[in-house]
């Protein structure tokens, strides 16, 4: 099984035993969702004071409740035994966001961080907020590179609330590593950049730029990212680094974004072609629609068959929000 969510907010479920005949088992829309061992996760919120973490089996038909948060949110980022939950909140027309931790079976108020004011027409628009509690449920990173007024992504500590790292305003995303609290990060240089409490900053070995919306393979020995290989922007291309060798290449030279692992060894990928006249993308690339596979150990492209209706285009209803969204690819353990 292989979670992964699309641009239009939806956590889709797929069996991928096949990875080119998947199956969609479920779709779910309007609240966070993790796959777990076992089964899926997801947030129901029961009253102002009571949100619910649902288990459902994968083998069975149970939903079972396996924790209870003093607040009602229907987004955040939480640990699956529930123990640490990090979530944002913004009043409307306000100019900043409050980022709230649950540990200790205490809500406490980290931090509030304000909204910048820009946006981007371009292919992949702002990157997305961040918030993520570290897999050992030792941190927390959040921030959002939201345009002028933005201020840098932070990481704070779970244990005592204090302030861990503020990263360089120049970085405009984060994600951690698979286990533990390491955690990458893309910024102004030419490299991707790794940090942990321990060694600090420091350069990822061979790496470039994980420029657009990476994420990691099940294992977390290889990343997966889209990059443009021209310096005018209109030639994407999907790339992979993998982490033993410290080595970088390019899948394949196509148009070609978004790729996602759906299980080791194995990606998707969109097809992309240059915007026509008539598109509102001029002078940038969209997607055509299908979706390829690559299994990397043959390095074959191959199309990726859906049943009719459980195409993630079918899902997104607009295909202009077509797509992955790797930082919520969650495999099961």
């Amino acid at each position: 099984m292989v979670m992964i969510q699309s641009f239009a907010d939806q956590r889709l479920l797929y069996d991928v035993s096949d990875p080119v005949h998947p199956k969609l088992v479920c779709s779910i829309a309007n609240t966070s969702a993790h796959l777990v061992e076992g089964g899926i996760e997801w947030l129901k919120p029961i009253s102002d004071a009571e949100t619910d973490i649902v288990r459902h089996s994968l083998s069975g038909a149970n939903d079972d409740r396996i924790g209870t948060f003093p607040v009602r949110l229907t987004s955040g980022s939480w640990l699956p035994d529930g123990s640490v939950m990090a979530y944002s909140q913004r009043a409307p027309a306000a100019d900043s966001i409050t980022v709230w931790l649950y540990a200790n079976q205490q809500m406490v108020k980290l931090y509030s961080y304000p909204v910048g004011i820009g946006d981007c027409i371009c292919r992949f628009g702002l990157p997305p907020q961040v918030l993520a509690v570290s897999p050992d449920g030792q941190y927390v990173v959040s921030g959002w590179e939201s345009g002028k007024g933005s201020a840098p992504i932070a990481v704070y500590r779970v244990s005592d609330h204090s302030l861990a790292k503020t990263l360089d305003y120049t970085v405009v995303w984060a994600f951690w590593d698979r286990t533990g609290h390491r955690l990458f990060m893309n910024g102004s240089t030419n490299t991707t950049q790794t940090w942990t409490p321990e060694t600090g900053v420091a350069d990822l070995p061979g790496a470039a730029l994980w420029s657009y919306l990476p994420g990691l393979s099940p294992d977390g020995s290889v990343a997966a990212y889209t990059a443009y290989s021209d310096p005018n922007f209109r030639e994407p291309r999907v790339y992979l680094y993998d982490r033993k060798a410290g080595t970088t290449r390019m899948l394949l030279d196509k148009l070609r974004t978004e790729v996602v692992f759906v299980k080791n060894g194995w990606v998707w990928y969109l097809e992309e072609r240059t915007c026509a006249a008539a598109d509102s993308c001029p002078g940038s690339t969209m997607p055509t629609g299908k979706v390829f596979a690559m299994q990397l150990s043959t390095g074959s492209e191959l199309p990726v068959s859906f049943a009719p209706g459980e195409d993630p285009l079918t899902q997104a209803g607009d295909i202009y929000r077509f797509g992955f969204v790797p930082g919520e690819f969650w495999p099961a353990t």
